[in-house]
């Protein structure tokens, strides 16, 4: 389902139909309600939309359903016993270890993922986790499809969303081009390939290359140089790698990441790498801005908390820069960065 346009469709899925004050309708069930925000199920994934976008009607559900006592776990209303805890309550039954499955007792160490899953703290090592969200996977109860052949491992929500296909990341790509095109980026001048690839096979072309870090996306340029003649000039082709089995969110993350390198390297921008991971980050972070849905709060989230040398820091130099010179400003000092290849040393 389209996340920029699901409001214009009503989900074939069971739960409340939402309204917002324009109209647009969706159905979805609410798990929580916090800080004027509320947190809705639709389609599998979850997404996060202020109070204030919809009707009365809705709000004053809202109101209703959050003065109930609610299981963080199952949603159900609590009453007779129950577990705590911090702020959250639980049916005994649903207060479990997703890998154990045995009950929390007091006072033990418990730890946590983003989406309320649970596990005694010694058992942490033992619990899987979506390579993509973080959720905690049972390991009694992981599907043989969660496992790809390169060892990574999806939740099912980010699984139904999976870009395996190069005609699905193709339809991706066009979003994220949309996107960049608001900021005055032109599509790249030489041939782009894409290419959708394992851990494994990323890893290797990443050592190869000399690269850093296990990497979910990489741009590889080729330039050519010709001189003399009426074909004088340098042309470019790009190759740009992918994880494969990605949901479509972080693909659209990446991809706008990797078409930042297309342009610095069509632009011979000569820059520091803090600086160059940095802007293709606040690409990354433009094009998740439109996203509601929690995944891209997470990765959002993520981009600007990072404590990497050069993708956290380089993220936040770049958003300084950003916020003093506006995008048109940004593009326009990089590009005085310009240093060809063959110049670059002297």
């Amino acid at each position: 389902m389209s996340i920029l346009g699901f409001f214009m469709l009503i989900s074939v899925l069971g739960g409340k139909t939402w309204t917002t004050i324009g109209g647009g309708q969706t159905k979805g069930d609410l798990l929580s309600v916090h800080d004027k925000q509320i947190t809705l199920l639709i389609n599998g994934r979850e997404y996060l939309f202020p109070i204030s976008r919809f009707v009365r009607e809705d709000r004053d559900y809202i109101t209703n359903w959050q003065s109930e006592k609610r299981c963080r776990a199952c949603l159900k209303p609590v009453s007779g016993d129950q577990m705590q805890a911090g702020n959250e309550l639980f049916h005994p039954s649903c207060f479990s270890c997703l890998v154990c499955e045995r009950p929390f007792l007091d006072r033990q160490p418990i730890r946590r993922d983003e989406w309320g899953g649970m596990v005694h703290s010694e058992h942490f090592r033992k619990a899987h986790s979506c390579g993509s969200c973080g959720r905690l996977i049972s390991p009694r109860k992981i599907q043989s499809q969660q496992i790809f052949a390169d060892k990574r491992m999806s939740c099912l929500a980010c699984l139904g969303e999976a870009v395996t296909n190069i005609t699905t990341l193709e339809a991706v790509s066009r979003r994220v081009r949309s996107g960049m095109s608001e900021l005055g980026l032109p599509r790249p001048s030489g041939p782009l390939t894409m290419k959708m690839v394992s851990q494994d096979q990323m890893n290797r072309e990443v050592d190869r290359t000399h690269g850093r870090g296990s990497l979910r996306g990489l741009t590889l340029t080729t330039f050519r140089t010709l001189t003399g003649g009426p074909n004088a000039g340098t042309t470019f082709t790009h190759e740009v790698w992918l994880l494969s089995g990605l949901p479509v969110v972080e693909c659209v993350s990446i991809l706008a990441h990797e078409f930042g390198h297309v342009w610095l390297n069509e632009n011979y921008i000569d820059a520091s790498p803090p600086a160059v991971e940095g802007f293709c980050n606040l690409l990354s972070m433009h094009a998740l801005q439109k996203d509601t849905s929690k995944l891209a709060d997470i990765l959002r989230k993520n981009l600007q908390m990072s404590d990497d040398y050069v993708y956290g820091r380089g993220f936040r130099e770049m958003s300084k820069r950003l916020e003093k010179l506006g995008w048109s400003g940004l593009l326009r000092d990089l590009s005085t960065r310009r240093v060809p290849l063959n110049q670059r040393g002297k």
